[in-house]
């Protein structure tokens, strides 16, 4: 099974995008599909990073000792709550980053021999889902871009199954969990649509499947239940960011 020749390519620089004709014409740079989901709002972001502060200004406080405070110190505490979601969030990505890498080895054929420790979890839950679904894996990690609405995206994977109906989008997350609304179907939404218009195929179906890089290292599989609602989603969301 291969994905037909594209109709066009796509560069990706700094998750920005451009589209490449073969007339030589070029659109772009363009928006990434994550950059455009920032619009919508998090509230559950927004309590994270606020206990996030929290726990490091009493740790601090804990650590040093209250009568040990002076102004200056007190005020560098201060800072450093307030950017301790950030460093979080970093580690968290970063740590995140090397089991798509991981991951994408494993699809190639190209398992490494040494895994680090904090990988090993997640890699056994990769191979586990790979043998309990029927999604076969055709690429990886492609960019993706539409002309007609001027985004573009890198995918972690496109499969196909013949039990979903055909081509299919597949998301990697590993995130403590998928409780982020609707912004992971509208994420896929936004990839199925700018393949589809790149390949010129039918997408049918989405699948976003998380993998837990922290104990209890569990996973789960979640199909996107409606594809053409989360493209409308995504493409409103599109359409609210440049109306701003």
């Amino acid at each position: 099974m291969k994905l037909p020749q594209p109709r066009y390519t796509v560069t990706d620089i700094a998750h920005k995008y451009t589209i490449l004709h073969p007339n030589g014409e070029t659109i772009g740079p363009l928006k990434s599909v994550t950059g455009i989901l920032g619009i919508i709002a998090k509230p559950a972001l927004i309590s994270w990073a606020s206990r996030e502060a929290a726990n490091y200004f009493k740790t601090a406080i804990l650590r040093i000792g209250s009568t040990a405070l002076d102004p200056a110190m007190l005020d560098q505490i201060t800072k450093d709550a307030a950017g301790a979601h950030r460093r979080k969030a970093k580690d968290a990505a970063d740590l995140g980053s090397k089991c798509h890498e991981i991951f994408e080895a494993i699809i190639q054929g190209k398992e490494p021999e040494q895994v680090p420790p904090e990988l090993a979890e997640p890699m056994l839950d990769f191979k586990r889902w790979r043998l309990s679904s029927d999604i076969e894996i055709i690429a990886t990690e492609p960019a993706v871009a539409s002309v007609k609405h001027r985004y573009g995206g890198r995918i972690d994977a496109i499969g196909h199954s013949a039990s979903r109906g055909g081509w299919g989008i597949v998301d990697f997350k590993t995130s403590k969990s998928l409780l982020f609304g609707n912004e992971y179907s509208y994420q896929v939404g936004g990839y199925a649509h700018a393949a589809a218009e790149m390949y010129g195929i039918d997408f049918t179906w989405a699948e976003v499947v998380r993998f837990g890089k922290v104990a209890p290292f569990d996973s789960e599989s979640r199909p996107v239940t409606d594809l053409p609602a989360a493209v409308a989603g995504f493409l409103s969301a599109l359409d609210l960011m440049r109306s701003g």
